[in-house]
């Protein structure tokens, strides 16, 4: 149980930090076109805070106490987190961040459906739900970078 909890607190520090990154880059980037990207970072920042939601209500299913100190958040994350580049009007770069974070959290949800498929039912479908969110979210993203060449 403990290894579950672990992983998802992991999972849960990833998710706040990706919601953080948005939501701050969402208020930081100028620039023409900065509206649009806007509007899809804030949605995508609440879509983050929401999965961040179902993780800690799984980590107190379990037994465990989610994070209390956000502190603590970037010392227990596995993907880390991207600060808004000094230029706002750096499109490309929000964009190339949120990739990143994206194919992160893939990775991370991927080895974690896996980890849990025979061990944990509930555990393992809901890093599935979460890893076709982030599948969805970096094709949008991609998409986007495809137009910010």
């Amino acid at each position: 149980m403990d290894d579950v909890i672990a992983d998802l607190t992991k999972a849960y520090a990833d998710e706040w930090l990706a919601h953080y990154q948005y939501w701050l880059a969402a208020r930081w980037i100028r620039g023409m076109d900065a509206d649009t990207l806007r509007d899809i970072l804030i949605r995508q920042s609440n879509d983050e805070l929401g999965h961040a939601e179902k993780i800690a209500n799984r980590i107190i299913q379990l037994g465990g106490t989610p994070i209390m100190d956000p502190g603590k958040l970037l010392q227990i994350s596995g993907c880390g987190y991207k600060q808004p580049p000094g230029d706002p009007n750096n499109l490309k770069q929000v964009i190339q961040d949120v990739l990143d974070a994206e194919a992160c959290a893939i990775e991370t949800y991927n080895k974690l459906a896996e980890k849990y498929r025979t061990t944990d039912l509930v555990t393992h479908e809901m890093f599935e739900d979460l890893l076709e969110d982030e599948v969805e979210d970096e094709e949008e993203w991609e998409k986007l970078a495809g137009i910010w060449k």
